[in-house]
């Protein structure tokens, strides 16, 4: 169980988290939506420790939070240049000894010999999870993972996330596409106005675009049709 108590952010006198109150299952897959500027990245940094929270408390099984227990894929990686993905591979620890290096690498259609500068997004990202996955991480916190991937990389990283949770992991997954989250996760909770305003289970999940957008959906509807 993952316990956030009475969490606030600010940032240049900005308000932009207040007053979380929240529990996570864990083991389980949690998605995180909001409109962009509610937070998400910040609400990430902050759980992974990347952040300090001007106020709160975050516990991982009753004990403070630490950024050994992470895994964090953020939206944008940077590499050092003239590295190659076997190389990058190699900085990393190996935990997971059931961890197949060169197997799971030829199976993402990772090219290790090859500079990473050299690799597609979808890449680059399946090699970072590759590096987060040797090291045997409990909680893996996904930021935006689906964003610039083809058909085939969507597939995969949907395949990895679900045999995580498998595992007994914890996966937080921020998405500005819906349908990928209702599809994985076994909650999904809203961001907004510098909070959660509501955690939907999956029972829930028909009803999450009606609730988050409203009425704006039949309003945009009616007014894109008399304008092309």
């Amino acid at each position: 169980m993952i316990t956030i108590n009475d969490l606030s952010f600010s940032y240049n006198e900005k308000q932009v988290l207040q007053n979380i109150n929240i529990s996570f299952a864990s083991p389980a897959i949690h998605g995180i939506v909001g409109l962009n500027g509610a937070g998400k990245t910040t609400f990430f940094n902050i759980l992974c420790g990347f952040q300090k929270n001007t106020k709160g408390t975050i516990l991982y099984n009753e004990q403070p939070i630490k950024k050994v227990d992470f895994a964090f894929l953020e939206t944008e990686n940077y590499f050092y240049p003239k590295l190659s993905g076997l190389e990058f591979l190699n900085v990393f620890p190996l935990v997971n000894h059931s961890f197949r290096q060169k197997e799971l690498a030829d199976l993402l259609n990772i090219p290790l010999d090859e500079l990473i500068e050299n690799y597609s997004t979808g890449m680059k990202k399946k090699l970072i999870l590759l590096s987060h996955l040797k090291q045997d991480k409990g909680i893996y916190v996904l930021d935006e993972p689906f964003n610039g991937l083809d058909l085939d990389a969507n597939k995969t990283f949907e395949i990895l996330i679900a045999t995580l949770r498998q595992r007994g992991k914890t996966v937080f997954i921020s998405s500005h596409i819906l349908s990928p989250l209702l599809t994985l996760c076994d909650q999904i909770h809203h961001l907004s106005n510098h909070t959660f305003v509501k955690t939907y289970d999956k029972n829930q999940f028909q009803v999450i675009e009606q609730e988050i957008f409203g009425d704006r959906t039949t309003y945009l509807k009616e007014k894109i049709s008399t304008t092309i």
